[in-house]
């Protein structure tokens, strides 16, 4: 079954977060674009190690990007984990009033952020998508 199918669920279901990304950055939700791209990110990447049978626990994007590069090598793109990083920033400050003193989150990302957020995601699911085409083969 098993890796295989990991692969299938798991990109779906990132695929279908980006899809929610893109829909909250053309209303001007731009904090819940950039959570649900580095969700998406994070989707891809622990469907990557499910699969590969690493353990894929937590949530720091870093981490799990650092973990698909020891266990892939020079498959896995080193832009990466700048890409990792970027997405990690989302996790917490986006969803959480009290993230930032004096702020909410609505208030704290534009455009450009739900831009970046978006384009790092999909260039994360990319190398998920091309790291399973080179297993395959």
């Amino acid at each position: 079954m098993l890796w295989w199918l990991a692969d299938e669920r798991w990109l779906e279901a990132a695929r279908r977060a980006i899809g929610a990304a893109r829909l909250q950055a053309d209303h001007g939700y731009h904090e819940w674009a950039c959570f649900l791209a580095e969700q998406a990110a994070q989707l891809g990447t622990k469907g990557l190690l499910h699969g590969i049978g690493v353990a894929a626990y937590g949530h720091d994007l870093g981490v799990l990007c650092q973990a698909v590069a020891e266990s892939l090598g020079s498959s896995w793109p080193g832009d990466a984990s700048r890409w990792a990083e970027r997405l990690s920033r989302f996790y917490i400050p986006t969803r959480y009033p009290d993230a930032v003193p004096g702020r909410i989150p609505g208030a704290r990302y534009d455009a450009d952020d739900s831009g970046e957020a978006l384009a790092d995601a999909e260039a994360m699911l990319g190398a998920v998508v091309g790291a399973w085409a080179e297993l395959r083969r």
